[in-house]
C-alpha cells in the first residue's frame, strides 16, 4: 500500500501544479486582455476626437480660402475701379467739373407733349449723365396704346422717374473716350 501512495502523490501534485499553472496563465491573459481592452477603447475615442479635429480644420480651411478668393476679387474690383477713375479722369470726367441734380417723378399723369421734352433732357450725351433707378410709363386707359398718336385731348400718360442726372459746369476739353466708343 505504501508504493500505491507513494506513486499516486507526484500525480496529484502535478495536476495540482499544473491547475496552478493554467490558472497563472489565465489570469495573465485575462490581464492583457484587460489592458488590451482599455488601450482599444482609448484608442477610438483618440480616432473620433482626431477626426472630429480634422473635420473642424477641413472647414476652417475651406472658409479661410473662402475669404482668400473674396479678397482676391475686391483688389481686381478696386483695380479696375482705379483704372476707371484714371480713364475718366483723362476724358474730362473730374468732380469739379460736374453737377448733380435728383429727379423723382411718382406717378404724375402728363400729356404726350410734356413727356417728349423731358425724356428727352434726360438722355446722354457729352454734357449730361442720366443715371436711372426706376422709370415707368404707362397708359391710364385699357384701350390706348403706349406709341400710338392719338388727339391732343386724350387722357395723360403716367409717368414715374427717379435718378440721378449729372450735368457739366465747367466746358469739357476735349471729346472724352468714354462717350466717342461704341457701347
Amino acid at each position: 500500500m505504501t508504493s500505491s501512495v507513494s506513486a499516486s502523490i507526484p500525480w496529484h501534485n502535478r495536476v495540482r501544479q499544473s491547475r496552478r499553472a493554467s490558472l497563472l496563465l489565465f489570469a495573465i491573459a485575462m490581464g492583457a486582455l484587460l489592458v488590451a481592452v482599455i488601450w482599444f477603447t482609448r484608442a477610438r475615442s483618440d480616432l473620433a476626437e482626431a477626426y472630429a479635429q480634422v473635420g473642424g480644420r477641413q472647414q476652417a480651411l475651406a472658409a479661410a480660402q473662402q475669404r482668400s478668393h473674396e479678397a482676391r476679387l475686391r483688389v481686381q474690383l478696386a483695380d479696375g475701379a482705379k483704372m476707371l477713375v484714371q480713364r475718366a479722369q483723362s476724358g474730362g470726367f473730374v468732380q469739379e467739373n460736374w453737377g448733380e441734380r435728383l429727379i423723382n417723378i411718382s406717378q404724375t399723369p402728363l400729356v404726350r407733349d410734356e413727356i417728349n421734352p423731358l425724356l428727352g433732357g434726360v438722355t446722354r450725351n457729352s454734357e449730361r449723365i442720366f443715371g436711372a433707378e426706376a422709370f415707368e410709363l404707362s397708359v391710364t386707359r385699357a384701350d390706348e396704346g403706349l406709341f400710338d398718336t392719338t388727339d391732343p385731348r386724350s387722357p395723360p400718360l403716367m409717368l414715374s422717374l427717379r435718378g440721378t442726372l449729372l450735368f457739366r459746369t465747367q466746358a469739357m476739353p476735349a471729346a472724352p473716350a468714354i462717350l466717342t466708343e461704341a457701347p
